[in-house]
């Protein structure tokens, strides 16, 4: 189960809309044809049900401090999909702001580039491994800040946006299909970046919703 990666196409957007609980309350079309779920399986379930049984929990918990602070995140992502697949992600995750407070998650999915995965993927591993061999997450948490140290960061997030040529071409990649305004309007293995963002810009527009 989980062994067959499924490879996402670089203009392909994922989209999906949580509560302030988690709880998917909308998908866009994508979403569905890469996922295999369909709407009625994913509409008012936890956002984890795409999520990797091995992505490590230490990873989560630093990604959740700042959601539930309602701070926008990058996230690496392992996903699985209905039949068995997984695939790996860019998760852009932000807010709809309200009188000052938070009352939307939005995430945007994408490709996330195979040098970048090889690296994460090995990242994952270890700290999977630390959480389930009996030393815990307070372990995997200090492998974790000491592989950030080794490379000059503080944060995974910061590592991540370092690996797109930085935070303004990161942005243009996550928003090139599906910009902040459509966002929030409703209820190729071996490329790097700037490669991506070519090829991108080629294709006809697709519609996300």
């Amino acid at each position: 189960m989980f062994e067959v990666e499924k490879i996402i196409e670089p203009d392909i957007t994922l989209i999906c809309k949580l509560d302030k609980e988690g709880k998917i309350k909308f998908i866009n079309k994508a979403y569905t044809d890469i996922t295999g779920f369909t709407e009625k399986d994913l509409i008012g379930e936890s956002h984890e049900i795409i999520q990797h049984p091995k992505m490590p929990q230490t990873v989560l918990k630093r990604a959740w401090e700042h959601i539930n602070n309602g701070e926008h995140y990058y996230l690496a992502s392992k996903n699985v999909t209905k039949n068995g697949e997984y695939f790996w992600t860019i998760a852009d995750i932000t807010f709809k702001i309200h009188e000052n407070k938070s009352t939307a998650i939005y995430i945007r999915r994408k490709y996330l580039p195979s040098n970048l995965k090889e690296e994460i993927s090995k990242l994952y591993d270890i700290l999977f491994g630390i959480e389930n061999s009996g030393n815990g997450i307070e372990i995997a948490e200090k492998y974790l800040k000491g592989w950030l140290e080794d490379r000059g960061y503080e944060r995974l997030e910061d590592y991540l946006i370092n690996q797109f040529n930085g935070e303004k071409k990161l942005k243009e990649y996550m928003t090139t299909e599906v910009s902040d305004k459509e966002l929030f309007s409703t209820n190729p293995n071996d490329m790097d970046i700037d490669d991506i963002l070519k090829f991108v810009k080629k294709k006809k527009k697709r519609f996300w919703f």
